[in-house]
């Protein structure tokens, strides 16, 4: 199948750090050769990691986001500002639908699916800004919400009305603890700054097996020939700021200004809240798929939480019998050799983390993380793979997380004068026994360090990729 030019047609579904990072790679790689077409709602680019900072009131909102229109013409590739709604691999075509309602189908040679989360917020009775008090930072206006109704806080603390923030995870299979670390850091030292910390309780609730495992099942690193571990860091962070946290904990329900959580090690508890900012658990973003015959093979293409298949194994297994070669390298479908997903979009094949269960059977699980870094390395790699398709190859670039490294700056305060950041880097991301006996990370490589410097780091990194993603001058040479 091939366009009306002649040549074979790419389309990327979605537009957020695995699909807008492909779409950018894939136009240097197989300019002249290929048309690539973008298929994304809302004509936006969002820089999810400075979302933190709008949920505090101290970035604006204009700051985290562009069009993505200007950006795809610049570079040479078609937009549809529309939402994929069916995916019919044997015929090659999706079929996607706008805001107004109206429906077009499309036709591909290669398409790749990075349609990034579906916001789950029913999984939890009462969570979400929509049904009910408690906020999120998952998208633009999300982190608006949450800003006002966190003002809405301060102003009280101002009357002398002290007031309880629970910040963390609202579901027991929640990811993104990391973003909702940096969120209570940065509440924390917004309060200080306003000289009002004294009157708010800071509660951490969260659903990893300890503190510091952000869904990567913790980390180590090697420091003057000593081993620390991210676990350590955060429990002295949570200390010196007075938080409190509630580890191994698993949301059930948000009833009005109170939460209903679960524990591994006790008994089902109740708190109340004046403000609440919970991630709510990812799912697959909803999608048909569809055979030849017209049959629904949605059960077969994806796993029961909408994430698509790819080269994974997924065979059940217990958290001892995991191995790296478990992940997938090419994050290609294994039913359709011109089909991807990438990101968020794509199926792990386990957990990375320890699992737990509390005594009434809550399954408390931390979901592995695929955002940020690791999000565009497989943008890359799959634009690498497509490229070598388009070109009569076999495609070759590996990208597992059980191989690649990750690293993450976590800011605690956004002040390039009294800010602070936790700096995190571990390789690989998920764990590897048989290259690395011990701990199944190269704690060499490893590092852990928190200070001003990270500050710095973390605002360079919001402007290098915010250059980098508008396509601007030189923009290949900012690595993902």
């Amino acid at each position: 199948m091939s366009t009306s030019s002649g040549l074979p047609k790419i389309i990327i579904l979605g537009a957020g750090f695995a699909g807008h990072t492909a779409a950018l790679h894939l136009s240097d790689l197989v300019k002249g050769s290929a048309e690539i077409s973008v298929v994304a709602p809302r004509n936006r680019f969002t820089w999810f990691p400075s979302l933190i900072w709008v949920g505090t009131g101290t970035m604006s909102a204009e700051q985290t986001w562009f069009e993505l229109q200007p950006v795809y013409e610049k570079i040479g590739i078609h937009y549809f500002d529309a939402r994929a709604e069916e995916i019919a691999p044997d015929a090659q075509t999706v079929t996607i639908r706008y805001a107004d309602d109206h429906t077009e189908t499309l036709a591909y040679d290669y398409l790749l699916n990075a349609t990034g989360p579906y916001l789950n917020f029913e999984g939890t009775p009462g969570l979400g800004p929509k049904v009910g008090a408690t906020q999120s930072v998952c998208s633009v206006e999300h982190a608006l919400g949450a800003r006002d109704a966190y003002t809405t806080s301060l102003d009280q603390m101002r009357k002398g009305k002290r007031q309880k923030i629970v910040i963390g995870v609202g579901h027991p299979a929640a990811t993104c603890e990391g973003a909702a670390f940096e969120y209570i850091m940065n509440v924390h030292w917004d309060l200080q700054r306003r000289g009002l910390r004294d009157k708010a309780d800071l509660v951490w609730l969260t659903n990893e097996p300890e503190a510091g495992d952000f869904g990567v099942d913790g980390i180590e690193a090697k420091k003057g020939g000593v081993m620390v571990t991210g676990a350590g860091m955060v429990r002295m962070l949570f200390d010196e700021a007075g938080i409190k946290p509630i580890i191994a904990a698993g949301v059930s329900a948000v009833h009005g200004d109170s939460i209903s959580y679960d524990v591994v090690g006790g008994d089902p508890s109740e708190m109340n809240f004046d403000f609440a900012m919970l991630i709510p658990q990812f799912r697959g973003i909803p999608m048909k798929y569809v055979a030849a015959d017209g049959t629904d093979i949605s059960a077969k293409m994806t796993l029961p939480n909408g994430f698509m298949r790819v080269d994974a194994e997924y065979a059940p297994k217990t958290y001892d019998e995991y191995k790296a070669s478990d992940w997938p390298a090419l994050y290609r479908s294994p039913y359709y050799a011109n089909l991807y997903a990438a990101g968020i979009a794509f199926a792990p094949p386990h957990p990375i983390s320890r699992g737990k269960k509390t005594a009434n059977g809550m399954v408390v699980q931390a979901t592995p993380p695929r955002t940020g870094m690791a999000s565009g390395i497989m943008g890359r790699a799959v634009a690498q793979n497509i490229a070598d398709q388009v070109a009569g190859r076999e495609p070759s670039h590996h990208a597992r997380m059980s191989e690649m490294p990750a690293a993450c700056i976590a800011s605690m305060g956004k002040s390039l004068l009294s800010g602070s950041a936790a700096s995190i880097v571990m390789v690989p991301i998920v764990r590897d026994f048989e290259r690395y006996p011990e701990t199944g990370r190269d704690v060499g490589l490893c590092d852990l360090d928190v200070g001003l410097a990270g500050a710095w780091t973390k605002r360079l990194l919001h402007e290098a990729f915010m250059w980098k993603l508008q396509a601007k001058p030189g923009w290949q040479m900012i690595p993902e």
